[in-house]
């Protein structure tokens, strides 16, 4: 299961983020949201996390903070774990502008999608239909 984005669709509104940092962090905020929208005049594009079959990021975790949810499906940092090192955020092929795997200053910790445990709040905030659920 993961998330997809219709760039066309997004109306820019940036619900889904304000909406993920409150169901995350208690409060809204577009640097502690989970989910980046990026806005130029000619497109829109989402940074999130893609949910990899076989995640680098799982691999360099020293401790072993990058778990899979069986019931939901998903891979989640679980930061009671996590030591903010950062290994995962380099790991990863798609954390090019380092939006993906997030460094959270106020936890000390790393954080990324988690697709809440299978109720994406994103997917079901965005008024114009611009994410959804893919598999």
């Amino acid at each position: 299961m993961r998330i997809e984005f219709d760039g066309d669709k997004c109306i820019w509104c940036h619900s889904c983020e304000l909406i993920c940092s409150l169901y995350h962090e208690g409060g809204c905020s577009l640097e502690m949201s989970r989910i980046k929208i990026s806005l130029n005049i000619f497109e829109a594009e989402a940074y999130v996390c893609k949910q990899c079959v076989s995640p680098k990021c799982v691999g360099a975790c020293p401790i072993g903070a990058i778990k899979f949810d069986e019931k939901s499906g998903v891979y989640f940092i679980d930061e009671g774990e996590c030591k903010g090192c950062g290994l995962c955020a380099e790991a990863c092929p798609y954390n090019t502008k380092k939006n993906i795997i997030i460094f959270n200053p106020v936890k000390r910790v790393y954080m990324k999608c988690d697709l809440c445990f299978g109720n994406p709040q994103c997917t079901q905030i965005c008024p114009s239909q611009a994410l959804k659920i893919i598999g």
